[in-house]
């Protein structure tokens, strides 16, 4: 929602960060339920889910309040090169047919430490969030499949209920900030609430191994509208002079 925002609606990065995080708010809720009770066993990992709360709502908060003092474009690049790298991976699963993300099918137990790393992990995601708008799922999905050896359906399921607080959180923050347009928020999220329960249904229909090779062509996607552009840069100067 980020990228279409400023490319289609000419929309202040930071502005459409701040609505893009409200407006996940509702259509992750409604996935998220899908996710949970769509299926004969739930393709979500509720102990996961609380972990990367707890470290990406304290992350989100930092990330929200640092984005006005960090370096844009530097951010950018980071987040394209960690995109890159998740489709190359999600892309070699599906077609090997190997890996975590098509092998694994339900929730996972964790040790202690693999928890505190997992909560590290959602701060990191959450802060990245707050910093540049991006939902957190985008980032979330493949940390727990690379990371964790979640399987690529639990992995999407946990991450929409892990990103509520996130969302929320940063939502909040750029409101204070004067950057959430809630006329868009409100939009994006009543138009996007339909479309969820319909593609979380598909998802749970489609092989895991289709998932992850789409989710790859998703991260592709991402990391080529995320790339910093010198007319956009140019743009965002000119409208915060």
């Amino acid at each position: 929602m980020v990228p279409l925002q400023v490319l289609w609606a000419h929309t202040p990065h930071r502005r459409a960060s701040g609505s893009s995080l409200a407006a996940i708010v509702p259509i992750a809720i409604v996935a998220a339920a899908v996710y949970y009770f769509g299926s004969s066993s739930p393709q979500l990992d509720l102990n996961v889910a609380l972990v990367v709360m707890i470290g990406s709502s304290a992350g989100s908060i930092a990330g929200s309040l640092l984005s006005r003092q960090a370096p844009e474009r530097a951010l950018k690049f980071i987040l394209v090169a960690v995109l890159i790298f998740g489709a190359l991976k999600e892309g070699h699963d599906a077609l090997l047919g190997s890996g975590a993300a098509v092998q694994g099918g339900s929730p996972t137990s964790f040790s202690l430490a693999g928890y505190l790393e997992i909560a590290l992990t959602g701060a990191a995601i959450g802060a990245v969030s707050g910093l540049t708008g991006v939902g957190g799922g985008i980032l979330m999905v493949p940390s727990l499949v690379l990371l964790f050896g979640v399987g690529q359906r639990v992995a999407q399921g946990t991450s929409l209920l892990a990103i509520l607080p996130t969302a929320a959180f940063g939502a909040f923050v750029h409101r204070r900030h004067g950057d959430l347009d809630d006329g868009a928020a409100f939009r994006m999220g009543a138009a996007g609430v339909p479309t969820s329960l319909v593609a979380s249904a598909f998802a749970l229909w489609l092989p895991q191994r289709v998932l992850a090779g789409l989710f790859a062509v998703l991260l592709v996607l991402m990391a080529y509208r995320m790339w910093p552009r010198k007319d956009t840069q140019a743009t965002q100067t000119a409208e915060s002079a």
